[in-house]
């Protein structure tokens, strides 16, 4: 059994020195709201925290049981039950067959039946002054009877009900998987908030336009994110469509606008004093490691943390498939880490991790790539080191790890390497049907050639003077220390 918490300090717990709310998630719904609802109190008293925590108790148990009714309730609940008689209604044929109508009046049964609980008599009487009995249902009964009959005859369909078949469906990245989840939950959220019923057939083009435009506002998600949720909901729908009675899909056709973004607030490739600056300084174990072998080589974080020791044999890596790679990359070892190879695969077997300094996550379930624990060391050690670009408005900064892959394709660039080879060696689509479909790719021994003119800057502390770009930014930058 659960455990329950002490009625004193119930649903408390500090966290920084403060109190804050907490509230376990039933397994079923931790796809939507994760495994604990939190909500800090700003308060160091106990007896103050246990006066300000019920009205976020009461929220917290609020969006459980919204959560509940989205996926068909809970076990054993009538929800649940309703959904059930939904499937046994829809195997039986049209109305007028003897199945179909045996199993309707079990239904107007089953239906009377909700609706007479907490109900009670009364006497009345009537116009000619004589007594009768009448029977008052309760508010609550009268609308848990309508929801029931709603959903058994097919024309309240919780929101969620199909959702972990569709996730079934889905051949995509782990972490990619929680875009729909977390979709999904912005539109119940959503729905609640606007006191719109979470049944598929409430949303119809007029909500989901109102949601989509809703969307930024309610959520304060960028316009990226908040398009790429959209396109997920669009998904779903789709696998409705396919698989269900629904028969249209509200977010067809739906797009955010991008908004303009000035040059200057777009995310940049590292300078080169940052570099120095970043491979100068003091980083956690293993992470000086990680961050030369993306400056060399152009890789993205992931693929660089997933290696194995086997993948970083014969002179190159082999770099598992990114974003919309349909394959794996070899990249040539640059010699200014062939020591830095030989010591990580020292005395290991091909299987091992080339990295077990940064292990995956542990947890059962997570959908978290392993390199999310290093992206959050990373972040801390470059903004200790003042290395950031931050412009008002925007919660990330225009640099971060992935400018290691901008620096090296500029420095690329810059060393005179053929654009197409650059493409191949970073994993980006090259120009043309001829090349992008057609070739078998460059040669290795070009490859070795390319990343050999890519060179770091000193990193003994001297001086750097910047090139100047054809594209120069003319804002200046503000440092986080």
């Amino acid at each position: 059994m659960p455990r329950k918490p002490h009625p004193k300090n119930a649903y408390l717990e500090m966290h920084d020195g403060h109190y804050r709310v907490t509230m376990g998630v039933p397994a079923p719904l931790r796809g939507m709201l994760g495994n604990r609802l939190k909500h800090s109190l700003g308060t160091k008293s106990l007896i103050s925290a246990n006066v300000l925590k019920v009205p976020v108790v009461k929220l917290f148990k609020t969006r459980i049981e919204k959560a509940w009714e989205t996926i068909g309730g809970r076990k054993r609940s009538e929800l649940q039950e309703a959904v059930s008689w939904a499937k046994v209604l829809g195997d039986t044929g049209l109305p007028g067959g003897d199945a179909h109508d045996h199993y309707a009046e079990q239904l107007r049964n089953r239906v009377a039946e909700i609706r007479q609980k907490g109900s009670r008599w009364i006497t009345d009487v009537d116009e000619d002054g004589e007594a009768y009995e009448v029977e008052v249902f309760t508010d609550e009964s009268l609308k848990a009877a309508e929801a029931f009959s709603a959903v058994a005859h097919g024309s309240a369909t919780p929101i969620a009900l199909h959702h972990d078949a569709y996730m079934k469906t889905l051949k995509i990245k782990a972490r990619s998987l929680t875009d729909d989840t977390r979709a999904l939950k912005i539109l119940l959220d959503w729905c609640a908030a606007r006191e719109i019923k979470p049944y598929l057939e409430r949303i119809d083009i007029k909500i989901a336009v109102r949601f989509m435009d809703e969307l930024q506002d309610f959520t304060g998600l960028s316009w990226a994110t908040a398009a790429k949720y959209l396109g997920r909901l669009n998904r779903y729908w789709t696998y409705l469509i396919k698989r269900t009675d629904i028969g249209v899909n509200p977010f067809t056709g739906l797009t955010i606008d991008k908004p303009k973004v000035d040059p200057n607030e777009e995310e940049r490739s590292f300078k080169d004093i940052e570099v120095q600056t970043l491979l100068m300084g003091k980083p956690d174990p293993g992470m000086m490691d990680v961050m030369l072998i993306a400056a060399l080589t152009g890789a993205r974080l992931d693929a660089v943390i997933d290696l194995r020791v086997g993948e970083c044999a014969d002179g190159w890596f082999t770099f598992k498939p990114q974003k919309k790679e349909v394959s794996a990359r070899d990249v040539p070892i640059h010699p200014d880490l062939r020591d830095l190879v030989a010591a990580r695969a020292k005395g290991k077997a091909p299987d091992d991790d080339f990295f077990p300094d940064w292990p995956a996550p542990t947890t059962k379930g997570s959908m978290r790539e392993r390199s999310a624990y290093f992206s959050k060391r990373f972040t801390k050690y470059r903004r200790e080191l003042g290395v950031a670009d931050v412009v008002d408005g925007k919660r990330r900064s225009l640099v971060n790890f992935h400018s290691f892959r901008r620096w090296f394709i500029t420095k690329g660039e810059r060393a005179a390497i053929d654009g197409d080879l650059l493409a191949a060696i970073v994993g980006h689509k090259r120009s043309g049907l001829t090349l992008g479909r057609y070739s078998e790719g460059p040669e290795m021994s070009a490859a070795k050639m390319a990343i050999a003119k890519i060179k770091l800057p000193p990193l003994d502390g001297s001086p750097i003077t910047e090139a100047q770009a054809l594209t120069p930014r003319s804002r200046t930058t503000k440092k986080i220390m």
